[in-house]
């Protein structure tokens, strides 16, 4: 009688994976080393529930210049409620190069300069100048300001009501001033 387990113990003829499935598997290991920093697959599957769609992104979005990333990515996550869409890409001088959050259904890039990209004449903001304003509705104005300002932001113009909806002003520790608004009741934003 032969036994069945013979047929296991026969050598492995190895073979080509399809060309197609390969790459698709290069991809998610891309993926999962690049953009997760270096999770295990089971944990970038867990992770990426947890946080936005990287591939969204909407038809404009604002990308920043800050002096201290990885603060500013704690600050709008506690202070906005912004959410990680992925692990920052950090530079060889330590600085980070590339960051995103989710902020509602918008996406904010923000990073830091670096001596190492010298052409890229931007920086993080400095004096009380501003080139821009940052709008964004909120669920509640007067907490959202409390919050920014329990953590360090400068309180412009506190909120009030006006004829486009209740709103205030901040500026954040990072320079960047935001327009905090929540429209009157019966509009849309």
């Amino acid at each position: 009688m032969n036994d069945p387990l013979d047929a296991l113990r026969t050598p492995v003829e190895p073979v080509d994976p399809d060309p197609s499935f390969a790459e698709q598997l290069r991809e998610r290991l891309r993926d999962a080393v690049v953009k997760t920093g270096g999770a295990t697959m089971t944990d970038a599957e867990t992770r990426t529930t947890a946080t936005a769609k990287r591939t969204d992104h909407p038809d404009l979005c604002p990308y920043i210049v800050v002096s201290d990333a990885r603060r500013a990515l704690t600050w709008y996550g506690t202070v906005f409620g912004a959410i990680r869409r992925s692990e920052p890409i950090v530079n060889a001088d330590g600085t980070i190069g590339h960051a995103e959050v989710a902020i509602g259904d918008s996406v904010l890039m923000l990073a830091e300069q670096s001596d190492l990209w010298p052409d890229v004449p931007v920086g993080a903001p400095t004096g009380s100048t501003h080139s821009h304003t940052l709008h964004l509705q909120v669920a509640d104005v007067d907490e959202t300001t409390r919050r920014a300002a329990e953590h360090g932001a400068h309180v412009e113009r506190p909120p009030r009501d006006q004829p486009y909806g209740r709103g205030s002003v901040v500026v954040d520790p990072f320079g960047h001033r935001w327009m905090l608004l929540v429209p009157p009741t019966g509009s849309e934003g």
